[in-house]
């Protein structure tokens, strides 16, 4: 089971690093090595910065990716040790579509990104999976992210429903992790307007907000999950 954050503006704001992080969901995660827990994932409320996928132009996030080694290296390096300590392996997986357009339900795409039901959607060798630290959010988890009041298809999720209905819409273009399986140099994005589509991986640098899953041990300690007073973290 599966435990998420949905609509406009759900309580689940966070203190991580002293910074202001949300609460995607609580979700059971592998740790890589087939141990399965439930685990807090969390996203950064902020951009870190304006940011290449990968600056040799390829869609492969285990090669690692540019944005993959910035982010598990100096990226990781600058939080403090505390909330280094908190943060576990997890296997994310890579699975994309096969069209640049996104013409599909989140559930769909939910699928799709897990190889569930056969679904195949890597771009040649690609690897299904990527074992490490931080990584960026799914396609699925900002279709799911909507209220049931968004009915649209991840491409039209410009809709001003699913817009004002979507916390993780932030209004500015962004990086997510699956890949355009049909296109080497593609991967998909959150566009500023609220739709999902390609973007190629080194022509134009996007929003990065990384993202992350707290060990099994993390425990909320605090606070209520608003903006005034977020959740607070120990272990």
């Amino acid at each position: 089971t599966e435990y998420r954050y949905r609509g406009a503006s759900p309580k689940n704001y966070v203190t991580f690093n002293n910074e202001v992080w949300r609460i995607i969901g609580i979700f059971p995660t592998d740790d890589g090595t087939g141990n399965i827990e439930n685990r807090i994932k969390l996203i950064k409320d902020q951009f870190i910065g304006g940011k290449y996928w990968d600056i040799s132009g390829t869609n492969n996030w285990a090669r690692p990716a540019t944005l993959n080694t910035e982010l598990n290296t100096t990226y990781l390096n600058s939080l403090d040790s505390t909330s280094k300590s908190m943060i576990g392996n997890t296997k994310y997986y890579l699975g994309g579509y096969n069209n640049n357009k996104l013409q599909i339900q989140k559930d769909v795409m939910y699928q799709y990104e897990r190889k569930i039901n056969g679904s195949t959607y890597y771009n040649g060798s690609n690897p299904n999976n990527w074992i490490g630290e931080i990584a960026l959010m799914y396609v699925s988890d900002y279709g799911y992210a909507a209220s049931d009041a968004c009915v649209q298809t991840l491409n039209n999720y410009d809709n001003a429903t699913c817009i004002n209905n979507n916390w993780l819409f932030k209004g500015n273009a962004e990086w997510i992790l699956p890949q355009v399986a049909s296109y080497s140099s593609s991967t998909f994005g959150v566009h500023s307007d609220g739709n999902v589509s390609y973007d190629r991986v080194s022509i134009n640098p996007l929003g990065v907000r990384p993202v992350l899953y707290l060990t099994s041990s993390v425990r909320i300690t605090g606070g209520d999950g608003t903006s005034s007073s977020p959740y607070t973290l120990g272990l």
